[in-house]
């Protein structure tokens, strides 16, 4: 009797995996797709409850008071980043000085006093900084301010006595990719998540142009003598160089598609970029020049042979400074255009940043003086000064640690085979006195992007993690940046099974090695990376014990149709047409049934990149399959956190959640 039981079970089991299920996941989807998105009142309703069920959980837990002491110490610890210097040697930087956010300052020599900007209410108005462009003779500096992490960034325009105004204000347009002409006008371009525009604004008569439409997303990266320096993008590894004339509007395009970076005019008649154009498929991109009038040939200026970050040019010595990318370590040289090597201060070991959130680069003003980022597992970030063609490097703002001793933390770059036995690059941070016993806790923390890559940068919640005994692997999977264009290019289409299978060999690697074991690993990861968590979550359960994805997409075709159409053939060629076979296989929601592992999942209600309704139409799915589910919505947040108090409490409770999971 029991064996008939046994099987009858067992064959609803299968009847419901191979039909019921799918019948139910399409069942359930329908349903909620007639509130999920539309219906203010419950569908506010439902993040409610789903927030405070979430807060009680993670909240009644052992580990939260210690967690959340600890990392409020260690979250709380300030940062520096982001420099710009104009002409006159004034420095200007992001810093945020216990605070809310980071803040805009300047001083006038290296080590002064920093004065803000910025002004302190606007932390508690929901504003904060993305980014910000100061003009080379510094009479003003121009910063693009969004509201509750909209990424729909307003422009405010402060005076060097310290005033300041807005000077354009619109909350359902993006105004970014500013680009100087002269001090009273400048070019950006304009969307509002579907359309681009490209537009000239002139200050004192508070005026806005517009002046070309792409039929591609585009931007543009400079401007000379009546001429602006635009690429049009068809995926993020693929563009096209072009010339927009200001005074006809007439386009001429310079090359043909393929990949180039960090173009800039020369001030001669040239203009130089990274591209892979003169490269073999192995090979790292180069920088080259092109002559405005005869573009077809291409000249090459320099060789790094390893991953170029980028660079910036000194147009009054036909100069650059470029950023070198050495499994996610960070080198400096210089060069001229004839190709020569300059002489630039040897960097200490650790990574770069630049002068925003996705640049690597420092900055340069006229006169060759450069100012960057600079941090490591070890050093706290600070930003640092020299000056083209003198071998000194010169300190010039730094924050304290509070006395926390950060020397402990150790990373290693290792190699890992994938299921293919290609070899995938990967930063392991290990704790003192690990033994390979199968037995340690660890996380697996894959990067978003996919186009992003993990360097071995100062990250305090590290620092937490490691004093809890529990090992990270952060894997640079295909797809990734900083180990060249053909790298950069294996995910596209369904190379995204082989990046997948990358994210999952990480898995077996641990386990493997010794380090530990399926009931003591987690999984997490943001945007790109939290799609890879959820993916995993539905194809690979039995390899670890947790999963927590943040702001991650679950069915591509719904979170492109409903979220920000301006990238959408990026996107397609990157994953695959809407409504193909591809984007549906590779979306995990429609695999929801294999979910067997506890999941949290976040959203930020005003995500630009990945929709909210997406993650949150995953997590009602998994909730009324019976899945072991925790589902958090930001309300005012975008796709990540922008006050340090929303880092200590997201933070605090990702690690709650794992503990509570993988310390057993």
């Amino acid at each position: 009797m029991k064996r008939c039981i046994v099987f009858v079970c067992l064959a609803i089991l299968g009847y419901y995996t191979a039909t019921g299920f799918a019948g139910k996941i399409e069942d359930i989807l329908k349903e909620a797709d007639n509130w999920i998105i539309s219906d203010t009142s419950r569908m506010m309703a439902y993040i409610d409850s789903c927030n405070q069920a979430t807060k009680e959980k993670l909240e009644s837990s052992p580990y939260w008071e210690k967690t959340y002491k600890d990392l409020s110490f260690l979250l709380g610890i300030d940062h520096v980043s982001y420099p710009q210097i104009d002409n006159t040697g004034r420095i200007y930087f992001m810093m945020r000085i216990t605070g809310e956010i980071s803040h805009l300052f300047y001083i006038d020599k290296p080590m002064g006093w920093p004065k803000q900007l910025s002004p302190n209410n606007w932390a508690e108005e929901g504003y904060s900084i993305w980014g910000y462009d100061v003009y080379p003779s510094g009479e003003f500096v121009l910063v693009l301010v969004m509201y509750h992490g909209s990424e729909r960034h307003d422009v405010y325009m402060f005076n060097r006595d310290g005033s300041f105004k807005p000077l354009l204000v619109n909350p359902d347009v993006r105004y970014a990719n500013i680009v100087f002409k002269n001090k009273d006008e400048f070019f950006l371009t304009i969307d509002d998540r579907q359309n681009q525009f490209f537009c000239k604004y002139t200050i004192p008569t508070d005026k806005l142009d517009t002046l070309y439409q792409d039929k591609e997303w585009a931007g543009i990266y400079d401007y000379e003598n009546g001429l602006l320096l635009c690429g049009r993008f068809f995926s993020f590894s693929e563009n096209q160089l072009f010339i927009l004339d200001e005074n006809t509007l007439k386009t001429k395009n310079l090359t043909k598609r393929g990949n180039f970076e960090n173009a800039l005019f020369t001030g001669d008649g040239r203009v130089v970029f990274i591209t892979d154009a003169l490269s073999m498929p192995d090979e790292f991109n180069k920088v080259v020049y092109i002559k405005l009038k005869k573009p077809k040939k291409m000249h090459l200026v320099y060789d790094p042979k390893m991953e170029s970050a980028g660079f910036e040019y000194v147009k009054s010595v036909r100069s650059a400074i470029i950023t070198l990318n050495k499994d996610g370590y960070s080198e400096l040289e210089a060069f001229d255009l004839n190709g020569n090597i300059l002489n630039v201060p040897k960097l200490p070991v650790g990574y770069l940043s630049g002068e925003g959130p996705f640049d690597e680069n420092g900055f340069v003003n006229d006169y060759g003086e450069f100012v960057y980022g600079f941090s490591s597992p070890n050093i706290q970030p600070s930003i640092y000064y020299f000056r083209l063609g003198v071998n000194e490097i010169i300190p010039l703002a730094s924050v304290s640690t509070f006395g926390f001793d950060f020397s402990n933390i150790k990373v290693k770059v290792i190699r890992y085979p994938s299921k293919d036995g290609t070899m995938i690059p990967a930063l392991l941070y290990v704790p003192t006195n690990v033994k390979k016993d199968g037995n340690n806790p660890a996380i697996v923390d894959y990067h978003g992007g996919p186009p992003e890559q993990w360097h071995p940068y100062f990250q305090r919640n590290l620092a937490f993690a490691l004093s809890k005994g529990i090992i990270i692997l952060r894997p640079n999977v295909r797809g990734s940046t900083g180990y060249g264009p053909a790298w950069e290019k294996a995910d596209n289409l369904e190379g995204r099974y082989a990046a997948l299978g990358d994210a999952e060999a990480a898995l077996d690697y641990l386990i493997n090695e010794g380090y530990s074991n399926p009931d003591k690993i987690g999984i997490w990861g943001a945007s790109y990376g939290g799609y890879t968590v959820n993916y995993l979550s539905v194809t690979a359960p039995e390899k670890f014990a947790c999963a927590i994805s943040q702001v991650g997409v679950a069915d591509h075709d719904y979170c492109q149709i409903h979220g920000d159409k301006g990238g959408l053939k990026i996107w397609e060629l990157e994953f695959g047409k809407i409504g193909s076979d591809l984007t549906h296989d590779l979306s995990p929601i429609f695999k929801s049934e294999n979910l067997k592992k506890p999941i949290f999942i976040t959203s930020g209600f005003n995500d630009p990149r990945v929709f909210a309704g997406d993650p949150r139409r995953f997590g009602y799915l998994l909730g009324k399959l019976g899945k072991d589910v925790l589902y958090f919505e930001d309300t005012t947040s975008g796709h990540g956190p922008t006050t340090k108090q929303k880092v200590i409490d997201e933070y605090t409770s990702y690690y709650v959640y794992f503990m509570d999971h993988i310390l057993k």
